[in-house]
């Protein structure tokens, strides 16, 4: 013989020490209220964080440090990866705890490695060739 199995109200066993009353009559308002307990703001909608392209800007970044390597290609990348990055971050500062807010650093910071790297290039090959013609003058004389 099974024995009826006996429920206890969700009340008592998350929450003993909050109990139901109920105001009297003759006050304004007769709903239940919760003692013990804080009331709880109005339901708000709840809106997802806006979408940004950090993403984009991140690929456009790190291409443009791997694109520096190939004739200097990768200012072209570089520069609206840093544009992208830019109004990913505007984005992301307005809204605390972004998801987007790492990446989007991330793609800023390469973005200036790249544009780094090409102006390092620059430097390289306008330095290679005064060297050269320096060079070229000292063997005439």
């Amino acid at each position: 013989m099974r024995r009826p199995i006996y429920f206890e109200p969700l009340s008592v066993i998350y929450a003993p020490h909050i109990s139901l009353t109920m105001q009297p009559s003759s006050q304004q308002d007769p709903a239940p209220i919760l003692s013990g307990m804080v009331q709880q703001p109005s339901p708000q909608i709840i809106t997802g964080m806006p979408s940004t392209n950090a993403i984009a800007a991140l690929v456009l970044s790190i291409m443009g440090i791997v694109g520096n390597f190939f004739y200097g290609l990768g200012i072209f990348f570089a520069i609206p990866g840093l544009i992208l990055a830019n109004g990913a971050l505007r984005i992301t500062n307005q809204f605390p705890n972004h998801p987007d807010a790492g990446m989007a650093k991330a793609a800023k910071i390469c973005a200036w490695v790249g544009i780094g790297l090409f102006i390092a290039v620059i430097v390289l090959v306008v330095v290679a060739g005064v060297l050269y013609v320096w060079a070229a003058s000292l063997t005439e004389a």
